[in-house]
């Protein structure tokens, strides 16, 4: 992104939030770099009312959406760009500033968008009237088939993952099973009905739920109900280092989102070594590249009965923890953010651009290897086009392009014998690899997540 550029970033609340997610931390994540790159970010979100700088981004608190709403509509004309993350009622502000003011759409909770409320035939008219003509970045290629599907989104979606935390600290598996779950989710419930059958061939097993909300209660007294509270640990939030503490002891991650996979629990949970059993949410199959992904509720004890057996052999669970921490190296959070940046900077050159507006077909991505000594000159491509250069191999990774339009670039380039073939979900989500990745998916991946 063009360093002299002013961004604002729109949320509904940031990381010092009490209720604070993983949609907060992508958004933290994102914008400091982008900061500590030399671009002027102002973060406004809701919370108790302040103006201050947190690791170089100016940060705006207004104590009610209403308020910044107000305030969007008032300034978001002076600013160079805007990234809108919110999720609900904030985001109907942009209809009122897009045509003065470029909007990229960052979509971290596809299943909770405010259009989904409205009935179907609504839902898509305003969709295609606000979206369509302009950028939407979302967080995996199943997020962009749920936008494109479920709400009727046709304009541009690009895929930007978000990194792993790095594993932290030392400390070996623990002698008896024990399973984490990164939050109380609807679908535990279920899980918690199953937990006897589990027990009874692993008598030794420990739950432990990490994170808080308004489904505790109830889910203790689930637990108590079918007599597995004692095998259960409800352990409320936790701060950074008692939660990769606990990553550090665990045999298997299981999720119980029933709408959309916490990806980065299960990026962490990956580079402690840790594999996942999940339901077949938003994103699951994104991110559970060792494990398994299950289909109902239901399946969720079998399944994780299954895999406990498995790592009872310590060749074999080091084997799996390999395969993980060689899956979760792949994500990077610098990567996230550059995609971010990319996406801003088109939708600024194209905004204002005058005459006809181009666009790239970012739901069809071409990867090209390039030969050896051939390199790709500065500005030659597409600011969201992706190029990387590891081990003397050069891959990039052109968004918008099929073969035949690859084809072209290279010959305008210059560049011949490079092997070019349309891109994989694996590109989507590591990025442009000169080499294969670590591991080989655990289960096919659906065709509706692959680059189309």
């Amino acid at each position: 992104m063009n360093t002299r550029r002013h961004v604002l970033v729109v949320f509904d609340r940031d990381l010092t939030h009490p209720a604070a997610a993983e949609g907060e931390r992508y958004v933290h994540e994102v914008v400091r770099r982008w900061a500590a790159g030399g671009t002027r970010v102002t973060l406004a979100v809701t919370g108790t009312p302040a103006h201050e700088v947190v690791t170089g981004v100016e940060v705006r608190r207004f104590a009610r959406p209403a308020a910044l709403v107000a305030w969007l509509l008032r300034h978001a004309h002076r600013f160079d760009a805007v990234v809108d993350a919110t999720d609900g009622a904030v985001a109907t502000a942009w209809l009122a500033v897009r045509g003065r003011t470029p909007v990229v759409r960052l979509e971290l909770r596809s299943h909770r968008t405010g259009l989904r409320r409205l009935p179907v035939p609504v839902r898509r008219r305003l969709a295609r009237w606000a979206g369509d003509r302009r950028t939407t970045v979302v967080p995996s290629p199943s997020a962009r088939h749920e936008l494109r599907c479920r709400v009727g989104l046709r304009g541009p979606v690009l895929v930007a993952p978000p990194g792993a935390a790095p594993a932290t600290g030392t400390g070996e598996r623990a002698d008896h099973p024990v399973v984490v779950v990164p939050a109380p989710e609807r679908g535990l419930d279920v899980l918690l009905r199953g937990l006897p059958l589990v027990l009874a061939q692993n008598p030794e097993l420990r739950v432990e739920v990490l994170g808080d909300g308004p489904e505790l209660p109830r889910l203790w007294r689930i637990a108590h109900d079918f007599d597995v509270a004692h095998a259960v640990v409800l352990r409320g939030r936790v701060s950074d280092d008692e939660r990769a503490a606990t990553l550090r002891r665990a045999w298997l991650l299981v999720s119980a989102a029933v709408d959309e996979l916490p990806a980065q629990a299960v990026l962490e949970a990956a580079a402690h070594g840790v594999p996942c059993v999940a339901l077949d949410a938003v994103g699951a199959r994104d991110f559970v590249r060792v494990g398994e992904v299950v289909r109902s509720p239901d399946d969720l004890a079998p399944a994780v009965a299954r895999h406990l057996a498995q790592p009872a052999d310590p060749r074999h669970a080091e084997e799996l923890a390999r395969r993980c921490r060689g899956w979760a190296d792949g994500f990077r959070w610098d990567r996230t953010a550059g995609l971010l940046a990319a996406a801003v900077e088109h939708e600024v050159r194209t905004t204002r651009r005058d005459g006809p507006r181009r666009r790239a077909r970012f739901d069809i991505a071409t990867a090209v290897r390039l030969p050896a000594g051939a390199r790709v000159p500065a500005g030659a491509l597409r600011v969201t086009d992706e190029v990387v250069e590891a081990g003397g191999a050069v891959g990039v990774l052109l968004n918008g392009c099929d073969e035949f339009d690859a084809l072209g670039v290279l010959d305008r380039l210059g560049i011949e014998g490079a092997h070019v073939r349309l891109a994989t979900h694996d590109d989507l989500m590591l990025g442009p690899c000169p080499h294969a990745p670590a591991t080989e998916p655990t289960r096919k991946v659906d065709d509706r997540v692959h680059s189309r």
